[in-house]
Formats: structure tokens, C-alpha cells, sequence
């Protein structure tokens, strides 16, 4: 358990710390929520057991294929989008996601997948510092592995921002958010569900190297994905801050305990947007449109003139 926020010897200074913990936090409250929550690991219950089980057996593959585009080179700090470009289309939000890390001086990844490298969208490359083709198959960890791999290798000690396309935004700077990043595994939203852990659409590493990498196998897999979404959320998503824990501190900016609010994003979108928050799920436009009115969410988007998607949203 971690009962205060650290940094391990490898990944910060000792004044890189106390920056960290002294650095304001850029969100406010939320009911229901607890804010600048240190994890602490919760046994699961037997059916989220066999459920992983079920879920490895039956949908473990190997890694897809991957490929250099553009070669990553050496910063402090890199920022990690993965892009899901199945109809080798590059859309609007996506386009808004890059533009707004760009405009805040990032240094920007970008893992794109589509069926072979000659069809990532080529707008993508003007956005991205470094540049990787993933074949479709494997979920967002596969692209998160791949990512992980090269900044441990080619830029050994960086901080470490790892976001997916499933969310709308950033709609607030995040660069406070990186100041304010207390813990060596940073969640931006936690939660109770299957057992306390940080939801994967946004998180933030300090340290990434190959010895942190290694602690982070048990999820981040050398030779194996998942070809289905139960794969790499019972098997990964809701595992990895548990297996971080055992070698570096893990926390969250937000953490719903499911007493009164089961998922933050959900659940609290509006509430989270009025606090600082800067992130909105896609699928509250679809899939999960039943958690909140679509037209309070189309409402949000234009307040922060945001274009509303083309595709689907997952």
C-alpha cells in the first residue's frame, strides 16, 4: 500500500520530487469523487478471476506488426497517442487531440493503426515527432507496449503520457497535469470496478526505462495481445496499476470507490469538465450513450469548439 506519494531513486530527483508534490493540483473537487488518491490494492472477487482466466485463454495472440515511420529520438517528456484508423481515415477528433498537444509544445508519439503502413493518413505525420505503425489487431496496451519499448530504449528516464482516441479532448492545458503528477504511474481518473485500478484511456509514467518496463511485463507483454476488448481490460487494464504497485508508487488525480459512483467518466462527465478535467468519452456518443443525455454531450462540445467526430465513436 502506499500510504504517500514518491518518486523512486530512478525516475526523479529529490527536487524533481518536491516540485511534484508541491506543484498545484489542477483540478478541483468533484462529489462523489475522492481527488489525489494514492492507490491501494483490492484482492478481486472470484468471478473477476475467472473471467480473466476465460479472457486469456481464449483470446491471447501474438503481437501485431509493427513498423518505424518517423524514429523516436531523446526528450524528458513524450506524449503517446495512439490512433485507431481502421478506415485509413484521419478524423476530427483525433485531429483536435494532436493539434492541442502540439500548441502546448509537446513532444508527441504517435502509434497509428490501420491495415499496413502505407495507409496511415499522411496529415498524421505534420502532428507527430515520431511516428509507428501497429497493425489493427491488438487493442490499445499493444500500442502502449510498443510505445513503452521505444521511449525505455531510445529515451531511457523520460516521463511517460500515454492517451488513447477514446476520449474527446484535451479541453484544459495538461501540462499542469505532468507538474502535478505525483506518483512514478499516474491515473487521471481510478476506480473500484473488477478491483481499484487506473483507467488506461489516460495515464502518465515518470522513469519509463528498461528496468521499470520489466516490473510492468505481467501487462505490458513481449510476445502477446488480445484480440477482443475483455482481453486487455481484465487482463491488463484492470491488473496494471496492482503490478505497478509492487515497485513504484501509483496514484490518481480522481477515484470513485463504486459506494456511490461507479465510473468517474460516466457517471460525473459535466461535473469533471466544471472542475478542470480535460477529457470527455467518446462513447457517451455512443455505446454508453445511455449514461447521459447525447445533447448535453454535443452541448459540451461546442463549448469548447470541439467539431463534432465522423466515425462511430467506440
Amino acid at each position: 500500500m502506499n500510504s504517500s506519494p514518491r518518486f523512486s531513486s530512478t525516475t526523479a530527483s529529490t527536487a524533481d520530487a518536491a516540485d511534484a508534490a508541491d506543484a498545484p493540483v489542477p483540478i478541483g473537487e468533484v462529489a462523489g469523487l475522492v481527488r489525489m488518491w494514492d492507490f491501494r490494492p483490492m484482492l478481486p472477487l472470484r468471478p473477476v478471476m475467472f473471467k480473466r482466466a476465460w479472457a486469456s485463454s481464449r483470446y491471447k495472440r501474438p503481437r501485431p506488426q509493427h513498423s518505424e515511420i518517423k524514429p523516436l529520438g531523446r526528450s524528458d517528456l513524450w506524449v503517446v497517442y495512439f490512433a485507431y484508423c481502421p478506415d485509413e481515415r484521419f478524423e476530427t477528433h483525433q485531429r483536435f487531440t494532436l493539434e492541442r498537444l502540439k500548441d502546448s509544445g509537446f513532444k508527441v508519439l504517435v502509434i497509428c493503426a490501420t491495415r499496413s503502413p502505407a495507409a496511415v493518413p499522411m496529415e498524421i505525420d505534420k502532428y507527430a515527432d515520431a511516428l509507428y505503425w501497429k497493425d489493427l489487431p491488438g487493442y490499445d496496451f499493444s500500442a502502449y507496449t510498443l510505445a513503452l519499448e521505444l521511449v525505455s530504449t531510445h529515451s531511457p528516464g523520460a516521463t511517460v503520457m500515454i492517451l488513447n482516441d477514446s476520449v474527446f479532448g484535451p479541453f484544459a492545458d495538461l501540462r499542469p497535469f505532468v507538474a502535478a503528477a505525483r506518483w512514478d504511474l499516474t491515473g487521471f481518473t481510478a476506480s473500484s470496478l473488477e478491483e481499484n485500478h487506473v483507467q488506461s484511456y489516460a495515464f502518465l509514467f515518470h522513469g519509463m526505462d528498461p528496468t521499470r518496463l520489466e516490473a510492468l511485463r505481467a501487462v505490458f507483454y513481449k510476445d502477446w495481445a488480445y484480440s477482443h476488448g475483455d482481453g486487455a481490460v481484465y487482463c491488463q487494464e484492470t491488473r496494471m496499476a496492482r503490478i505497478a504497485s509492487r515497485s513504484m508508487s501509483v496514484g490518481a488525480f480522481y477515484y470513485s470507490d463504486g459506494k456511490t459512483i461507479d465510473d468517474p467518466c460516466l457517471r460525473r462527465p459535466f461535473e469533471l469538465l466544471d472542475a478542470g478535467f480535460p477529457f470527455l468519452k467518446r462513447s457517451l456518443l455512443g455505446r454508453m450513450h445511455m449514461f447521459q443525455n447525447p445533447d448535453r454531450v454535443r452541448e459540451a462540445l461546442l463549448t469548447y469548439n470541439h467539431p463534432l467526430q465522423i466515425s462511430s465513436p467506440r
